[in-house]
């Protein structure tokens, strides 16, 4: 099934709402699996969710946190980002068998895989201070860059090689949730910089709307570092569902106007196109919230619910 802007994301809601209905790990849910969404013009139309109130903060904190490779939730909780909670208290980590980290601790999760893909993962308190080869080159001892990589094949004429996968099966057993924003997939074309995100599992009442937000976001920060207009974004949602507690709100959710979509602005000049990828990676890693604003965006109250 294919899905167009909010208005898809509300017939999404819809049809999953009677979708097949599944017991799974965390609890009950409606299931539609294989579909797509598709969002246009996010340069002019950003797409976050205005039939209810979207965290805007929370996902600009999420996405420059894993473009910076963090991996330990009390970095958000700092901020008073509160998503990661439920997955790194003490509790949870031992629940889970990763009773060698610290609490807030996270393991090998998206921030490690975009920028050091393959490099052993370490626990904290485990470390003896000489895990690291600062003269080792080998993908084995740092990691691949796949934020660099992904620009260094978009500097390219036409490249279709601009992947970042998240999805390492080394390390499911080492993370504290496996990811579910699993592949992140560039392309150029004649309208400015795309985006399809693959996820192998949607939440679509709390999840999917930061997803959406999340990989314009991080569309626009890459098309902003190459000097060109974010055009488009694209997600498949393999196992797109709704949990058996998030029902009543979903169903006053889909009876809301939709409102005009905002717009983002990145107030940060990036460098100029000629510098090197190390200073457009530098220039990513000093983005901050207040780096970016939020125009117009005019939604309906929050509807909270219960994070499964």
């Amino acid at each position: 099934m294919f899905y167009k802007n909010e208005e898809g994301y509300i017939n999404l809601l819809k049809d999953t709402l009677n979708g097949e209905f599944k017991n799974t790990r965390n609890g009950n849910v409606f299931s539609h699996f294989g579909c797509m969404i598709k969002f246009d013009n996010i340069s002019t139309a950003f797409p976050l969710i205005t039939s209810k109130k979207v965290f805007f903060r929370g996902i600009v904190e999420e996405l420059l946190w894993f473009l910076k490779g963090s991996i330990n939730a009390n970095e958000l909780k700092e901020k008073n980002v509160n998503i990661w909670n439920g997955n790194s208290t003490r509790e949870y980590l031992d629940s889970v068998g990763l009773n060698d980290y610290e609490e807030g601790e996270l393991g090998p999760v998206y921030g490690w895989q975009w920028r050091m893909f393959g490099k052993k993962y370490i626990p904290e308190k485990l470390k003896d201070g000489n895990e690291e080869d600062t003269n080792a080159t080998t993908a084995v001892a740092k990691g691949i860059d796949q934020v660099k990589y992904v620009i260094s094949e978009l500097l390219m004429e036409n490249s279709r090689r601009a992947v970042l996968s998240a999805w390492n099966p080394i390390d499911l057993n080492i993370m504290a949730l496996p990811p579910c924003h699993i592949m992140y997939i560039f392309n150029k074309t004649k309208n400015g910089l795309c985006c399809h995100l693959t996820m192998r599992s949607s939440d679509l009442f709390l999840g999917l709307p930061f997803n959406i937000a999340s990989c314009a976001l991080f569309t626009q920060i890459i098309a902003h570092v190459l000097h060109m207009k974010a055009s488009e974004v694209s997600l498949s949602l393999c196992d797109a569902h709704i949990y058996e507690e998030h029902v009543e709100q979903v169903k006053k959710q889909i009876e809301l106007e939709i409102y005009e979509s905002p717009r983002v602005i990145i107030e940060k000049d990036a460098p100029a196109i000629e510098t090197s990828i190390d200073d457009k990676i530098k220039w990513i890693e000093s983005l901050t919230y207040s780096d970016f604003t939020l125009v117009n965006y005019k939604s309906h109250d929050k509807l909270p619910a219960i994070m499964k």
